[in-house]
Formats: structure tokens, C-alpha cells, sequence
């Protein structure tokens, strides 16, 4: 696809509306948000005279993951047959929705302002998508459900009681890769975790929800980290709300470096926690956690086990056949610092 650019002042209002389509079919035309911007982020119109939203990228900067699915929306990531250029693109398909859809573009720049790195930016810019996949949609309070609400305090557990400490917090919330839809939940080069909750009390199983959660090839180092988060009251001490626990990450983040704050909130809105709801109904107590060594006979199916058209499994482990494989805290951190602790 090759991006015509054009010189027309543009409408802050509606920057599309000035913007001519272009002659070819398998083209479009854009103009640059902000030539201030280091990134090539443009309004664009295609032939067919739809609203775009496209970011102009090094190809080695390829996302990771499956990018949102928005209704009325197209997100989809494009190499020029040159192999030189990609590009991000969003798509509006029904230009009724044009002023809405101009809100979320102007978000998404927005959330690319403060980025360091053309990575970065595109991080954030699909990051501020999937923030409006949630919010579009529809559907309850707008809350996170229960269910949700665990996984986020798991996910929170590997953060503040591994990460941080380990690697330091500009590198653990870059790692946190699960609220932007990528294979794993955390992604440090090649190792990995994939974190989980469940009610202590339950029967010990653990929910994976695709083949790729626990899949190794391509990876080094996979590490499934359990944790058992069952529901309290507000009279109990130890009790944690989403939000009180999101206060307490973010905290530590910002006693590190500040710059990483901002990454932190940018995953926290991803995954659909916003600091405006009210979660003080809600009260959860964090157990014992498992931390798990997937390898070997490891009990899991995988994408490389499959055959050829099988997809999107879902199914359950047991933790007690999980037993084999559990390792200690140490381990783990041992391993992420680039040494193993085997004694």
C-alpha cells in the first residue's frame, strides 16, 4: 500500500474531509498529524473513501500479538511489497461514526507523544486500542468482572513480587505484554510467564485460553505463575481491592522511574482498569503462590501439537499433575537475572 500525501490544510474537526482518495484502488491519501510528531502517524482516506488512522513503521518493529477487533473497525498491519516500510492501520467502515472515530484517533496520538522509541510508540498505540475495543464493546457497568479482576491481581503479583525487584521497573511493565493481546503475559526477550488465579478452596485446576499461551518454540525460558485469590470482606486486614493494589504497583513503579509510569497506566487501560471505577464492593484476599517450570511432559497442549486448521482451544490443567515441575521463588528470579539456582 502506498501512502499519497497531501499538502491541504486539515479541518480540526473533521481531518479527513479535505483529503482527495486516491485514483487506485490499492491506495491512499494521507496528510501528517503533527510533522512535529518523530513518528509518521497520518490521517488518511482510501478509495473507497473511508477514514484511516495509519502509522508508518520500520517492518523489524512488527506488533506482537493479535491486534483488536473493533465493531465498524479495521486493524490491520501491512508490509510494502519492497519490504522496506509497514505500516499500523485503522480503518473506519462506517463514516456515520466519524466523529467518534476521530476522538479515539486523537487518543491513540496522544498516547504516542510521550514515547521514546518508534517500539514504544507503536506499544502505545495499539495499547490505546485495545483500551477502546473494551469501552466499544458494550455491556455491565463497564467494570472489570470478577474473573478479571483476579487475573489483574495476578498479573499484578508477578510485577511487584518478581519483576521489579529483578529487572527493575522500566523493564517489567515493558514486559507486560498480556493487556495488548500478545501469546504471553509477561515477555522478557526469551523467557516468559504466564500468569494465573484461582480460588484456593476450588477444585486445582487452572483455565489457559489458547494453544499459544503455553507454547515453547521460540521461546528459551516458560514459567506459569499461579496465584490463589479468593473473595473477602472489607473488615479483613489483608484484603485487597483492584484499585488499592493498582495504587500499591504503581507506587513502587514511580519510586523507581518515573518515566515508566506512564507504560504502567497505558497496560492498566489495555486491560480495562480504569481509576475512575468504583471497585470498593469488591474485596479480594491474595494466597500462596505456584510457580511452575513448563517443560519436558508438562501437562498443556500447544499450537505446535496441533493439526493443520485447529485452533483457539481452550481447556483446563490440574495443578496436582503440575506437581513435578514446581519450583521456588528463587528459581525464577534466578533464571530472569541470567543464572540458574539449582541447589
Amino acid at each position: 500500500m502506498r501512502t499519497k500525501r497531501v499538502a491541504t490544510m486539515i479541518s480540526a474537526a473533521d481531518p479527513w474531509k479535505p483529503i482527495e482518495p486516491p485514483a487506485h484502488a490499492s491506495d491512499v491519501s494521507g496528510r501528517r498529524v503533527d510533522v512535529k510528531l518523530p513518528w509518521e502517524i497520518f490521517w488518511a482516506v482510501d478509495a473507497d473513501r473511508n477514514s484511516l488512522l495509519i502509522l508508518n513503521h520500520d517492518p523489524v518493529n512488527k506488533p506482537q500479538g493479535k491486534l483488536p477487533n473493533l465493531k465498524g473497525l479495521v486493524v490491520a498491519w501491512q508490509i510494502r511489497p519492497d519490504g522496506k516500510q509497514a505500516a499500523l492501520i485503522v480503518r473506519l467502515l462506517d463514516n456515520a461514526q466519524r466523529e467518534i472515530f476521530h476522538q479515539l484517533c486523537l487518543d491513540i496520538v496522544s498516547a504516542t507523544r510521550v514515547a521514546k522509541t518508534e517500539e514504544e510508540a507503536i506499544d502505545r498505540f495499539l495499547a490505546r486500542t485495545w483500551r477502546w475495543h473494551r469501552l466499544l464493546r458494550g455491556g455491565g457497568d463497564g467494570r472489570l468482572s470478577d474473573q478479571e479482576q483476579k487475573g489483574l491481581l495476578g498479573e499484578f503479583m508477578v510485577l511487584s513480587r518478581i519483576l521489579i525487584p529483578t529487572v527493575g521497573a522500566k523493564d517489567s511493565v515493558t514486559s507486560w505484554t498480556g493487556p495488548i493481546n500478545a501469546p504471553k503475559d509477561f515477555e522478557l526477550g526469551r523467557l516468559c510467564i504466564e500468569a494465573k488465579a484461582h480460588r484456593g478452596a476450588a477444585t486445582p485446576y487452572v483455565a489457559i485460553s489458547t494453544e499459544h499461551q503455553l507454547e515453547l518454540d521460540g521461546i528459551d525460558d516458560l514459567f506459569l505463575h499461579v496465584a490463589e485469590v479468593t473473595s473477602a470482606v472489607e473488615s479483613d486486614s489483608k484484603s485487597e481491592t483492584v484499585t488499592s493494589f493498582a495504587e500499591k504497583v504503581r507506587n513502587e513503579i514511580e519510586s523507581q522511574d518515573q518515566s515508566a509510569v506512564e507504560i504502567f497506566e497505558e497496560r492498566l487501560s489495555a486491560a480495562g482498569f480504569d481509576w475512575t471505577d468504583d471497585y470498593s464492593d469488591s474485596f479480594w484476599s491474595i494466597g500462596p503462590v505456584h510457580i511452575f517450570e513448563v517443560r519436558d511432559q508438562f501437562p498443556r497442549i500447544a499450537g505446535s501439537m496441533l493439526r493443520a486448521g485447529v485452533s483457539n482451544v481452550r481447556y483446563s490443567i490440574s495443578l496436582l499433575e503440575c506437581a513435578p515441575y514446581r519450583v521456588e521463588h528463587e528459581y525464577l528470579t534466578a533464571v530472569i537475572s541470567g543464572g540458574r539456582n539449582t541447589a
